[in-house]
Order: structure tokens, then C-alpha cells, then sequence
């Protein structure tokens, strides 16, 4: 109970970042369920054609029905589970280590890259986009978090694209999920393109006495 309460989550660019007090997961957003599911459901459309209209379709076109649901059903089922139960990246306090998925076919299949916390140098949020422009409509701002590692490689977590008005509450809900990998990994995070508000230092005048 109290591991879900200390439980968040927070819409990125098509992603989603799932934050818990040990593990940082950034997976597909619901929304990318979708496609998987209808090449799910074309697969099982492929195969009901061919078991029922076999002595009525040429052969060919068995061939290709066939084909497309050979290919179509497993990897459009796996790519739905992944969308629903996997992540691009996982970075875990435990194991100490961030890894980014290989996403094959849109199936998470196997790790691309691993990088553990001491090859970890910051955490930098960037922000891009949002000037102002001539004629209608506007630039849209867009925050970038990323991991740097020591050797100089740049690897993203997300993305958050708003509009101009929007641009306190993306860089909010950015720097939300930057400080959760930074409190995971003990690294600095950056802020890089964003001015930051100066504080306004208060005259401290002692308090006059009357007499």
C-alpha cells in the first residue's frame, strides 16, 4: 500500500515515466497499444479467411493470408504486451545500472545499452524551440531530458513538447522526472536553455525605535 501511494506517474512525448522509490521505468504510453492491436486482430482476420474460404480464394492469395497471419499474430501480440508491460528504459537503484531496451519490432527484445551509475557523469534537461516567429500560429517548446554518460554519450530518457503558454508546466513535469533519476543514481541534474528566475534579495533594515 504504501509503495503505491509513493507510486507516480507522468505523460512524456508517447511515453510514460513511472517512478517508485528504487526504479524509474519510462514505457510506451497506452496510446501505443493501438497498432500492435490492430495488426493483432488483421493476423487473426488473415487466419479466419484462409480457414474458412481455403476452397474459395485462389492459392495465392491462401499463400499470402497465410503468411500474414504467420507474422502478424505473434508479433503484434508480443508488441502488445511490451506496449502494456514493458519499458524503453528501466533505471533501478538496486541493481544500479540504467538500461534502454532494443524495442525489435516494438517488443523490447533484449537490452541496447546498460550503463551503470559510475558511468553516469549528470542528468541534463535541455529546452528547444519556442521562439517567437512572424505570421500565425507559434513554435512549440520542447524539454529534452537526457542521461550524459563520462565518455561524452548523450542517451535519451524523453522528450515533452507543449506550447509556449505550457512551458512552466513542462519544464515541471521534465524536472520531476529528472530529479527522480537524479535522487536514483546520485548524479547532478543541469539545466540547460531555461532562465532561471532571480531571487530578489530583501534589504534587512533594522526596525527603527520610537521613543
Amino acid at each position: 500500500m504504501n509503495d503505491r501511494m509513493q507510486r507516480r506517474e507522468i505523460d512524456l512525448h508517447r511515453r510514460v515515466c513511472v517512478i517508485t522509490p528504487d526504479v524509474v521505468d519510462i514505457r510506451p504510453a497506452k496510446s501505443a497499444a493501438f497498432v500492435p492491436l490492430i495488426g493483432f486482430f488483421l493476423g487473426v482476420g488473415c487466419f479466419l479467411a484462409v480457414l474458412f474460404l481455403i476452397d474459395a480464394l485462389p492459392f495465392a492469395l491462401i499463400l499470402l493470408l497465410m503468411a500474414g497471419a504467420i507474422l502478424l499474430v505473434p508479433f503484434s501480440g508480443m508488441g502488445f504486451v511490451y506496449s502494456i508491460y514493458g519499458a524503453n528504459v528501466v533505471i533501478d537503484r538496486r541493481k544500479r545500472t540504467a538500461v534502454w531496451q532494443q524495442g525489435l519490432f516494438g517488443m523490447g527484445v533484449g537490452t541496447q545499452e546498460l550503463v551503470p551509475f559510475d558511468k553516469i557523469e549528470r542528468l541534463e534537461i535541455e529546452k528547444v524551440g519556442g521562439a517567437p516567429r512572424r505570421g500565425p500560429g507559434q513554435d512549440f517548446v520542447q524539454f529534452e531530458i537526457v542521461l550524459l554518460k563520462v565518455s561524452g554519450r548523450r542517451l535519451e530518457l524523453g522528450q515533452l513538447t507543449v506550447p509556449p503558454y505550457l512551458a512552466d508546466d513542462g519544464l515541471a513535469r521534465a524536472r520531476q522526472v529528472g530529479d527522480a533519476v537524479a535522487g536514483i543514481t546520485g548524479k547532478p541534474l543541469e539545466i540547460i536553455g531555461v532562465e532561471q528566475p532571480q531571487r530578489r534579495r530583501r534589504d534587512r533594515r533594522p526596525a527603527s525605535s520610537t521613543a
